[in-house]
């Protein structure tokens, strides 16, 4: 049985012999085309057009006798292609360790797990080129390491600082920031810091382990941590 032509395949055969016949057409009008060029520039749509049609049947045609072989050219294409996509996820799957990295000598006071920006790009980029499945085991151990730091700077929300830690009993973010109060925030001032600043630390924290939360549930969709 015949196999259907794709409907682009049709789109574009007919627009490429569309746009040649009325090029020809407005050169030949303009006194750009003699009439024998003409007919060949048209006849030459024509045969393109032909040729983008049946492509997936057509194994070579001969231009000025120069042979030109669609099929091997396609397979070349497609292994060029495959090439470059595994490529990808090994550079991917060099760089996700290094997120872990933290960019100074020393860490800061703040309750903002500097590392968790850094994954979260370069998570989004994994995702934007569809290479969750194949770096599942990579992402998921930089991103356990990550969430549960993460999780630990704001456990003076949860009052669970001594409780063992597992992904089974996150918080949701929502959680945090409702329980979360202008007592805790003293508690967690140091002398001569400005209240406000901590705050602000604070709920910055909560946003930065909101990203890795939505980051946890979107891996629990692939498989369970």
């Amino acid at each position: 049985m015949p196999s259907k032509k794709s409907g682009f395949s049709i789109f574009l055969g007919i627009s490429l012999s569309l746009f040649c016949i009325g090029g020809a057409v407005w050169l030949l009008f303009i006194g750009k085309l003699a009439g024998a060029e003409f007919v060949a520039l048209v006849l030459g749509g024509i045969v393109l057009s032909l040729i983008i049609y049946f492509s997936s049947e057509i194994q070579e045609f001969s231009i000025a006798g120069n042979a030109v072989k669609l099929r091997e050219l396609k397979d070349e294409a497609y292994q060029t292609i495959e090439s470059l996509k595994q490529a990808r996820i090994e550079l991917f799957r060099l760089m996700l360790p290094q997120t872990l990295n933290f960019g100074g000598t020393w860490r800061s006071s703040s309750k903002v797990d500097e590392r968790v920006e850094g994954f979260c790009q370069l998570y989004g980029a994994i995702q934007s080129f569809d290479c969750v499945v194949e770096l599942r085991d990579d992402i998921e151990k930089v991103f356990k390491i990550l969430i549960k730091q993460q999780y630990t700077y704001l456990a003076f929300i949860t009052q669970m600082q001594n409780q063992p830690y597992s992904l089974d009993n996150l918080w949701t973010p929502q959680a945090l920031s409702l329980h979360l109060t202008d007592a805790m925030i003293e508690a967690q001032r140091k002398p001569q810091s400005d209240f406000l600043v901590v705050k602000q630390d604070i709920h910055n924290a909560i946003d930065a382990y909101a990203k890795l939360y939505v980051i946890h549930k979107e891996l629990m969709s692939i498989t369970d941590l």
